[in-house]
C-alpha cells in the first residue's frame, strides 16, 4: 500500500494558539497516539510511505528516515511527493496527490491518504474513500477511523 502522510495536523497538532514542541533533533515531537496508530497500521517491509507534507523538502530521505526512526516509526520504503510545478504555492495538495497517483497508475485500494488538508475533500470519490482527514487541532488520534477507511469497499469511478 502507498500511504501519503502529512505531518502538520497529522503527526503534530496544527493549532495556531499552541506551540508545537520540538524534539532533541530540532524537528517536531510527534504525538504519541499518532505514532502508535501508524505503528499498528504500516507494515515496515511492505508499505510505502510518501511524505506529502509541506516540510518534505527540508531534509533528504536519509534524514527523514532518521527523524521517523527516532520517533519510533520504521519504514523500509520512504519517499517524498515529487512534484514539478513552476509555482508550487498555487497547487493544492489534492492536485499534487492526484498527479502522483496518475503518474504511478495506482488503484484506489492501493492508496491511503492521511492528511488534514481540506482540499482533499474534492478528491474523486473512489480516492476520497481512502482518505483519513484529521482534525488539525489534534492530529491523527483515532485508530478506528483509520481501520474503517482501510476496510471500506472502493467504488469504481474514474479518476479526475
Amino acid at each position: 500500500m502507498i500511504i501519503f502522510l502529512d505531518i502538520d495536523g497529522v503527526m503534530v497538532h496544527a493549532n495556531p494558539h499552541r506551540m508545537v514542541e520540538l524534539d532533541y533533533d530540532g524537528f517536531y515531537k510527534f504525538n504519541k497516539k499518532a505514532v502508535e496508530i501508524l505503528q499498528n497500521t504500516i507494515y515496515k517491509t511492505k508499505d510505502r510511505v510518501v511524505l506529502s507534507t509541506s516540510h518534505r523538502n527540508k531534509y533528504n530521505l536519509k534524514e527523514w528516515k532518521e527523524i521517523f526512526e527516532k520517533r519510533g516509526l520504521f519504514f523500509d520504503f520512504l519517499s517524498v511527493l515529487d512534484v514539478n510545478y513552476s509555482n508550487t504555492s498555487t497547487v493544492s495538495r489534492k492536485t499534487e496527490i492526484i498527479d502522483w497517483i496518475n503518474r504511478h497508475k495506482l488503484k484506489p485500494e492501493e492508496v491511503l491518504i492521511i492528511d488534514d488538508d481540506k482540499s482533499l475533500n474534492d478528491l474523486p470519490l473512489n480516492f476520497k474513500e481512502r482518505l483519513v482527514l484529521t482534525n488539525p487541532y489534534v492530529g491523527l488520534n483515532n485508530q478506528n477511523e483509520l481501520k474503517s477507511v482501510l476496510k471500506r469497499k472502493v467504488k469504481k469511478t474514474v479518476l479526475g
